[in-house]
């Protein structure tokens, strides 16, 4: 097994609803200096079924290096899936704010009937954006999600969302590295027993909370990356 070090291991990130990784921007600046980073995007133009999703995050991961994977909102079911198959150099994983089964399901399936012009509208408003995703984040936070959102074609969102009303069953993982959970405290979207549903399948599953709403690495970039940079330390402890 090759060094756990910073400098060699990389933070693979897979995106939420949006798909455009933009939201890491903040993150990824206040992360230490010398740690790799790889923020995947999903196509935001193209329609894509939810196995097509994870075939497409499988073929973004490292083959030639160790890696740890993150997984925000969306990409939490994705990464389940990827994890009943782990790559080798797959040393570790972060979820954020996510779930293995849909948590909310009223709430998605009223998202799902709702015109989706409408839809886009209403959560780039600033009222609506920060009253379910950001609370009281900065305004440029504000604006890098309305323009996030924005630039991804509406039928794709729309897919995305009926993607997780219809999620199928977590698959059983034989992954048994590190694996944390980045609960937002005042997450509107996300409630705290989906954690407890994820450590059913990762019972080595640690939970740490941040004060903050759903899009927690956006709102708290700063508290995020300190969670993220102890990670990699244990990690890098663990293999010395």
């Amino acid at each position: 097994m090759p060094p756990m070090t910073a400098g060699t291991t990389t933070l693979v990130i897979l995106p939420g609803l949006d798909g455009t990784g933009l939201f890491f921007a903040p993150l990824t600046s206040c992360l230490p200096e010398g740690m790799s980073t790889q923020v995947v995007s999903y196509p935001a133009d193209l329609v894509m079924s939810f196995q097509e999703h994870v075939d497409f995050a499988r073929q973004q991961l490292p083959e030639d290096r160790p890696f740890v994977l993150l997984a925000e909102s969306f990409s939490g079911p994705v990464s389940l899936q990827l994890l009943a198959e782990p790559p080798d150099n797959l040393r570790g994983v972060i979820f954020v704010a996510t779930f293995a089964r849909h948590p909310s399901p009223f709430l998605l399936d009223a998202a799902c009937h709702m015109p989706q012009s409408l839809l886009l509208k209403l959560f780039t408003t600033p009222l609506l954006s920060r009253g379910l995703c950001l609370g009281g984040a900065p305004a440029d936070a504000v604006k890098l999600f309305q323009r996030a959102l924005l630039s991804v074609k509406q039928k794709v969102l729309s897919r995305r969302l009926q993607i997780l009303a219809n999620l199928p069953p977590p698959p059983e993982t034989t992954f048994s590295g590190p694996a944390l959970y980045i609960q937002a405290s005042r997450d509107r979207l996300v409630p705290p027993r989906a954690a407890e549903a994820l450590a059913r399948h990762l019972p080595q599953l640690r939970v740490e909370r941040v004060a903050g709403p759903h899009i927690i690495l956006l709102a708290q970039p700063e508290n995020g990356a300190r969670l993220i940079s102890a990670f990699f330390s244990d990690l890098k402890a663990s293999h010395e």
